[in-house]
């Protein structure tokens, strides 16, 4: 009797305990489910961070263009007497440049007009889109009150256009360089290029400026001109 349960008790002993290929198998079938949770884990903070990146960068771009939007819109077309061409409006629009008064930047904190400039930097190996500002009044080398935006870093390149009716032309077009004109460009257009393999992507900015009138100027028939200026 007494054999017969020790040996029933070695019995339940060896059911109840696990062998050592058991233990090894066990071992091998976690390592492959740790690793195959860790490729899901590593893949799934890779499609994070690559659409964290993407909707930074579309932030940004509606930034930029809500910004320029803005500016060009409210571009003033203040009138001017140019001794050589005679009166003109106070815009000079080229393929790389634009020049332009608007009201002053909510971050100068003062009011009155700017002079916006928009082009492109460039520099050893990298382009950036740069809206640079100064008072109206101010003296170009009051470096102090001068501001300097980067929009976009690292473009292939950006140019501007102009819609409008040129001289002698009888329907209005798109052009590259408006300058010393009696108006407005009924719209300016920003493309912006970006290197293959940049994720970025600008549409078309096209804007359409608001105020068509220099409506400060009092023409002075005697000189034939705004008074004041």
């Amino acid at each position: 009797m007494i054999c017969d349960s020790t040996q029933a008790a070695h019995s339940e002993s060896g059911q109840s305990g696990f062998t050592l290929v058991e233990l090894l198998i066990a071992l091998a079938l976690f390592s492959l489910l740790v690793t195959v949770l860790f490729n899901n884990v590593q893949f799934g903070l890779q499609a994070w961070k690559h659409a964290s990146a993407r909707a930074e960068y579309v932030q940004h771009m509606m930034a930029s263009q809500d910004l320029l939007r803005r500016m060009i819109g409210d571009i003033y077309p203040l009138y001017a007497i140019d001794a050589t061409t005679g009166p003109r409006i106070d815009f000079d629009g080229s393929k790389d440049v634009l020049s332009f008064l608007a009201n002053a930047p909510i971050s100068a904190n003062t009011g009155g007009r700017f002079r916006f400039n928009l082009f492109v930097e460039r520099r050893s190996g990298e382009d950036d889109l740069v809206l640079s500002s100064i008072p109206e009044l101010a003296l170009s080398q009051d470096t102090p009150m001068a501001t300097r935006s980067v929009l976009l870093t690292d473009i292939e390149h950006a140019d501007f256009s102009y819609f409008g009716l040129l001289a002698g032309e009888r329907n209005p077009q798109w052009s590259d360089s408006w300058s010393k004109r009696s108006e407005m460009p009924a719209l300016v257009r920003v493309r912006v290029a970006f290197r293959s393999g940049d994720m970025r992507s600008w549409p078309d900015l096209v804007v359409a400026p608001r105020i068509t009138a220099d409506v400060n100027c009092v023409y002075d028939p005697l000189t034939m001109r705004c008074r004041g200026r």
